[in-house]
């Protein structure tokens, strides 16, 4: 996997360069202006300075510099900007390295050639730093970088304090022919100029016949024309509109960047992927956290996205931005590798590497949809993808050959996920255009979906179906070429094909079918192991038959049918849209072979989806929880008895619960230890106040579209992370478990403050570290000391890989960016402890959970009745029915009345009954889990590594056993050519 490139004052290159390079040219053009305003107007040297425009060339912001450095004393240029030019060249350096390095490991020429522009860039801002005396500061102390916190934020203000409007007249420097040279260049910019404009040569008049006047007739007059106050053309533009273009076609050196930053993303982020899936087939990674981590790469290529489309508006798709990135690596982008080029091995690993033979099959598969009307491939295209082989043996292939088989794969399956929602639409059409009114319910409408891939569906769909007015290029974004190739890699993944960007394509043994298969996961989900450990389907069913009985004892409990209607619609999900698809039929593309192909050919489908069914079935259960008591009732019962003495030993199921949803169950997720009565009495009206007043969260429930109102907090990851659309740095501290890595990486990286009188150092109080710091005095700790041991946290990021380079480079102490990889790896950590780890939140059957502890609380009201206790008989009748009669609160639910009254009067019998009651539950934690075994750490199989999946290169180099290395028990052929001209590691 590559190494990422960030900063530390942004999470992109670019908006790291453009914060940079925008006051940087503004600076220059400022100061060049009052310069030559300042200077007679016979002076000779004077340059031409564009006035009015924001961008200038890179020969010019060369000449600029030169120009101010000859006029203005070394010690008078602003070491902030000498910093600037520092910093805007690592960046550039940066930029070009990494292109390099990602691009190709064999020289190339013209990939040379190409990347050369950049390394251009940074020895002309180089020449600039040195022409405004930089080299003054390398024996210095300190650096300029040192003052130039000094100015920020660098504003227009800012900036304006540091142009240097007063200038010594010096006599003009005798030009060099390369200067004259530069100045011809920068003098043929189109646009206004300010500046000496000089008489068209005569013919016959070069260099030599030119002769330098005497000196003292040379040297400028004090003033030869009043010219007036300097003219502030540039006050009306932003500051972030400066820029600098390049030579040929006006292209910024932004965009470039910016560019370069999407597609380094997508670059790092589906190498990071494919060894996710890799874990998945191999080594038993859960496929809802490939898919929970899938979604969240996705949305930070999104965001990258946002940053260009926001600067570059004409320029976001990807068609402009690959464009410009190929150009730079010196090849087309529409350059297909046939012919002269086709043992070309660096172009196939560039256009590999930039997504290209993906988008190209995206492209065809669109452009031949909108030629039929029926959702059938064209008979050229038929004859192309037909007779697709699922057991294709990919070792024992060419190049060519491995390409082919999964262009036929992408297109036939884009065609089966497009059919699946054209078919299901028509059919709603039909059914609604025979209805009075011909309306269209919310239940129907949400059936048209792909559950974990919907809006990737519609999107594709709303492409291939679109009139043709707009042209396809224009349409295709980069975040839906990189979807589309996260797609179809976790399929040649599983399948033993691996493109590695140090290695080359690395192919391995498919993992035994025992071992995995696409809906491994999703099957345990739904269907369970056992009738002791059943699926979400059976936990459902029996407690919707539940509460149908409860509804006719407590007919006071008002929100009943609600809790039903989620639970049927999330059932529903669960039953037909997530494993399958009832609307295609016989017609996939892959029925000769599996006719559900879309979810069984798709691990990637399968993962995205399982997290969504995930999120659904926890979302529903926390409203029931908020509204149907019993759970949070035996919770604090548990913890009363507990402390009161009545249980001796504790009870796993509800020892656990404790430990799992410590929010969920009590306030601030703080247990109580006296008046426990009381306490519960007030947390059941919070969270009655919250649902009457609506303070709690509105959720819609993954694939269902149901709206629900939360009153009880959680702490999951998933849960979290779909909240905030798997945008991973818009999780709220207030809701991040304390317990995850999340949390702790973040109180690491908050802030640190010196009191300026002790010495001591704090960390900023921001909402999360408050909640920590709270938890520790809250376990007997003093408070200096939980303030010692959240400082600590600091020093435990070295024991982290990703930060070990990483560490702090300046005397400030202000925490290193996480890069995103990085954070992926956080979030893989969380969500494998959140979904089948030692904290599974998600990964529990909370259904089956439900529905036994309202059991639970059935066979405790039946022993009360059998005793006639009395606390029991002021809420109920003799035949165990709740009588509203008997209480001054009619509308309340009962059961809300009668636990709080018999913790405050300690009824004996009562609690003796619920004692009894919950020391013979021997239901555990384990048995309510939907997978075979829970993990820890990062999430791989507890169990050995299996052996014996021989890699190899390719069958071709088989014989080459002197040139193998074994690297992950991968079996590759180091450095050898195939005749196809693929590249063997």
């Amino acid at each position: 996997m590559t190494t990422p490139i960030t900063t530390k004052s942004g999470r992109y290159l670019y908006t790291t360069y453009r914060r940079q390079i925008s006051p940087l040219v503004y600076w220059v053009l400022q100061t060049s202006t009052a310069l030559v305003w300042s200077l007679p107007s016979s002076y000779p040297d004077a340059p031409d300075v564009p006035l009015g425009d924001p961008h200038i060339t890179l020969s010019n912001l060369v000449a600029l510099s030169k120009f101010i450095g000859k006029h203005v004393d070394p010690g008078d240029v602003p070491t902030a900007i000498l910093g600037l030019f520092l910093l805007v060249t690592g960046a550039v350096f940066d930029s070009q390295a990494a292109l390099q390095r990602i691009a190709t490991k064999k020289t190339h020429p013209d990939v040379e050639n190409g990347i050369a522009s950049l390394e251009r860039f940074a020895e002309a801002l180089g020449e600039c730093y040195v022409a405004l005396g930089g080299w003054d500061w390398a024996l210095h102390d300190y650096t300029p970088l040192d003052s130039l916190s000094r100015y920020l934020p660098l504003t227009k203000g800012n900036v304006d304090c540091l142009v240097i409007k007063d200038f010594v007249a010096l006599d003009p420097p005798e030009a060099s022919e390369a200067d004259q040279d530069s100045e011809q260049e920068t003098s043929q910019q189109a646009g206004p100029r300010l500046g000496h404009q000089r008489k068209q040569a005569r013919p016959g008049k070069g260099k030599r016949g030119r002769r330098r006047k005497d000196k003292d007739t040379a040297k400028p007059k004090a003033k030869d024309i009043d010219k007036g106050p300097l003219p502030d053309v540039l006050s009306n533009r932003l500051l972030d509109s400066f820029d600098v273009t390049l030579d040929q076609h006006g292209m910024t050196t932004g965009y470039i960047i910016a560019a370069y930053d999407l597609i380094k993303d997508c670059v790092e982020l589906r190498a990071y992927l494919q060894d996710l899936w890799y874990e998945v087939a191999y080594e038993g990674l859960h496929s809802a956290v490939a898919g929970a981590l899938s979604n969240t790469a996705l949305n930070l290529v999104q965001g990258c996205e946002d940053v260009l489309s926001a600067n570059f508006p004409d320029k976001q798709t990807f068609h402009s931005v690959i464009s410009t990135v190929s150009s730079v690596l010196g090849f087309g982008a529409e350059r297909e590798v046939t012919g002269a080029n086709k043992g070309d091995t660096d172009l196939m690993d560039a256009k590999e590497m930039l997504l290209l033979h993906t988008y190209h099959d995206l492209f065809d598969f669109i452009t031949d949809y909108q030629k039929n009307d029926n959702g059938k491939p064209t008979k050229r295209m038929m004859k192309e993808i037909n007779n697709w082989n699922p057991d294709f043996d990919l070792r024992r292939a060419t190049m060519a050959e491995r390409l082919k088989w999964r262009r036929a794969y992408t297109i036939n399956w884009l065609y089966d996920l497009v059919n699946v929602l054209s078919n299901r639409m028509a059919q709603v059409t039909e059914v609604s255009a025979k209805r009075p009114g011909g309306g269209i319910s919310r239940k129907e409408a949400q059936s048209a979906r792909v559950l974990g891939l919907t809006s990737f569906a519609f999107l594709i769909s709303l492409l291939a179906t679109s009139d043709g007015k707009v042209g396809v290029r224009e349409r295709i974004l980069p975040h839906h070429v990189f979807q589309l190739q996260c797609i179809v890699d976790s399929l040649t993944v599983t399948k033993g094909w691996k493109h590695d960007l140090p290695k080359g394509h690395v192919f391995i043994a498919p993992p035994p079918a025992d071992k995995f298969r696409p809906m491994r996961d999703v099957d345990l989900f739904l269907h369970g192991i056992d009738d002791a450990r059943p699926g979400i389907l059976t936990g459902f069913e029996r407690l919707e038959a539940l509460l149908r009985i409860e509804a006719n004892l407590r007919p006071t409990s008002k929100k009943n049918p609600q809790f039903r209607e989620i639970l049927e619609a999330v059932r529903e999900v669960c039953t037909q849209f997530l494993g399958k698809h009832p609307a295609l039929g016989n017609r996939s593309r892959f029925s000769t072979t599996d006719s559900n192909a879309l979810w069984h050919y798709s691990p990637y489908l399968c993962g995205a989806g399982l997290a969504e069914a995930l999120d659904a079935q926890f979302v529903a259960i926390l409203y029931v929880w908020g509204h149907q008591m019993e759970p949070v009732m035996l919770m604090h019962l548990y913890n009363f008895l507990r402390q009161e003495g009545y249980l001796e030993k504790p009870v796993d199921l509800f020892e656990s619960l404790q430990r799992l949803f410590p929010t969920s169950f009590f306030p601030n997720g703080e247990i109580p230890v006296s008046d426990h009565g009381n306490a519960l009495a007030d947390f059941l009206i919070d969270l009655e106040n919250k649902d009457s007043r609506k303070k709690g969260k509105w959720r819609t429930v993954s694939g269902s579209g149901v709206p629900v109102h939360l009153t009880i907090p959680y702490e999951s990851v998933l849960v979290l992370l779909r909240e905030k659309s798997w945008n991973i740095y818009r999780v709220p501290d207030d809701h991040v478990a304390l317990s995850s890595l999340l949390a702790k990486l973040r109180i690491a990286q908050t802030e640190h403050i010196t009191d300026h009188v002790t010495g001591k150092r704090r960390l900023k109080k921001t909402t999360l570290v408050k909640r920590a710091k709270a938890a520790l005095v809250t376990e007997g700790l003093a408070e200096d000391l939980a303030e010692e041991k959240l400082l600590a946290l600091a020093d435990a990021l070295e024991e982290f890989d990703c930060m070990q380079e990483q560490q702090a480079e300046d005397a400030h102490d202000t925490p290193q960016e996480i890069r995103n990889c990085e954070w992926l790896d956080i979030l893989k950590v969380d969500l494998t402890a959140d979904v089948d780890g030692d904290h599974p939140t998600c990964g529990l059957n909370l259904a089956k959970i439900t529905w036994r502890m309202i059991n639970i609380f059935g066979c405790i009201e039946e022993e009360l009745r059998r005793l006639g206790n009395k606390t029991y008989l002021n809420f109920c009748n003799d035949k165990g029915q709740y009588d509203s009669s008997k209480y001054v609160y009619k509308e309340t639910d009962a059961r809300t009345l009668l636990v709080p009254m018999a913790m405050v009067n300690k009824d004996v019998q009562f609690l003796e009954v619920v004692a009894k009651t919950l020391a013979e539950e021997f239901t555990t934690l384990s048995d309510s889990i939907y997978w075979r075994e829970l993990k820890s750490g990062t999430g791989r199989s507890t169990s050995p590594r299996q052996t014996g999946h021989e890699a190899t290169a390719d069958a071709s180099a088989s014989t080459g056993d002197e040139n193998a290395v074994h690297v992950d028990q991968c079996v590759v052929i180091k450095g050898v050519a195939t005749e196809d001209g693929t590249m063997l590691i």
